[in-house]
């Protein structure tokens, strides 16, 4: 299996976010963890790209354990994330928040560079923008430069938390079509997200966590909307 996270409990403190968790991430999909605030999601993606230990249990990335290792040696392995709330570097310009997407590679400056023109073609705004400072960007732009950063590393696996958080119902069209087509890349993508409606439109698979528990797995295209809906938020 592509990405297999098996029986994984983490705490924090004596609070158990996560408990005994398993669940696999096929190559090639895009897979969206649901549930509501406080259900462990985005600690569970915190545990994957290695920000947070899990207590117990393990994971394993094309059949090899991760969840020992450090985030920068996880990141080199192909598992990239985007975490909630852009994390860009503001007084910085576009151009320098994508060459820090790099900075773990050790592949060619020509490789990095290719990657670099590759991805001002996939998202043109960012080169019209690439002198202007990050935190003069729109929210929408702000979203595309954080995943190109990611995109930067050249991931397997690419980890987005909220990616359609506080944006217009417009720009959230523009990130599910960028979204569809990082996937048509090979890249296998794992998505935290609240809107539904963005969830149905792209995800393979839905996993949904209830009070740290999985408590139910499903193609979103099994459910309507309203009953995604009943079972993320009134346990089914």
């Amino acid at each position: 299996m592509f990405l297999s996270v098996r029986d994984v409990c983490i705490n924090y403190g004596k609070l158990e976010a996560v408990k005994s968790v398993s669940l696999e991430i096929p190559k090639g999909l895009i897979v969206s963890l649901l549930g509501a605030n406080g259900a462990g999601k985005s600690t569970l993606f915190k545990t994957i790209s290695g920000l947070k230990r899990p207590t117990s249990g393990s994971i394993w990335f094309e059949g090899e354990r991760i969840d020992t290792l450090s985030p920068d040696v996880i990141l080199r392995r192909g598992i990239a994330q985007v975490s909630e709330g852009k994390g860009i570097f503001p007084y910085m310009t576009v151009s320098e928040n994508l060459a820090l997407g790099a900075h773990s590679r050790k592949d060619s400056k020509l490789e990095i560079a290719k990657t670099h023109e590759e991805l001002i073609e996939r998202f043109p705004v960012l080169g019209e923008k690439a002198k202007v400072k990050a935190e003069n960007l729109s929210g929408g732009q702000q979203q595309l430069l954080v995943i190109a950063r990611a995109l930067m590393t050249k991931p397997k696996l690419l980890l987005l938390d909220e990616p359609a958080q506080g944006l217009a119902p417009l720009v959230v069209r523009e990130i599910a079509k960028i979204i569809g087509q990082i996937k048509e890349s090979g890249i296998t993508i794992g998505m935290v997200e609240h809107n539904i409606r963005f969830v149905r439109s792209l995800a393979d698979k839905v996993f949904i966590l209830e009070n740290g528990r999985l408590a139910f797995e499903t193609a979103p295209s099994e459910l309507s909307e309203d009953e995604l809906i009943k079972n993320i938020y009134l346990g089914g």
